[in-house]
């Protein structure tokens, strides 16, 4: 874990690629060397962006999804604070009919699934 008030590194999307792709063609001598030679602080970094231009994800248009939200999505954590209860019940209500839709996709029944809420959340 970074410690408190550290910089980070940024590199361009070109410099990136570059290093990939030469990894890729077998040039270099691998990954650490790679990093190392290239000044990077791990070869983890070097790993990553393997697999993310392996995916796809190496691009202009996936290059910095880092710290940003759509709506009430906030990189996989809840909302926890709400301006009033109204706005936090239509957010549970929603959050319930998204859990809902999951279990129906992966096979349960509308019966099964009241059967499973309210065995657990009703006692």
């Amino acid at each position: 874990m970074a410690k408190k008030g550290s910089k980070f590194q940024k590199y361009e999307l070109s410099f990136k690629i570059a290093l990939v792709e030469k990894y890729l063609r077998g040039e270099g001598g691998g990954i650490k060397r790679l990093a190392k030679e290239n000044g990077l602080k791990s070869s983890r970094q070097l790993q990553d962006w393997i697999k993310k231009h392996q995916a796809g994800e190496l691009t202009e248009a996936g290059a910095d999804k880092r710290g940003k939200h759509e709506g009430n999505k906030r990189n996989g954590r809840p909302k926890t604070k709400f301006a009033s209860k109204e706005e936090e019940w239509e957010y549970l209500r929603l959050e319930n009919e998204y859990l809902k839709k999951k279990l129906l996709a992966q096979g349960e029944s509308e019966n099964s699934i009241a059967s499973l809420w309210s065995s657990k959340n009703l006692k």
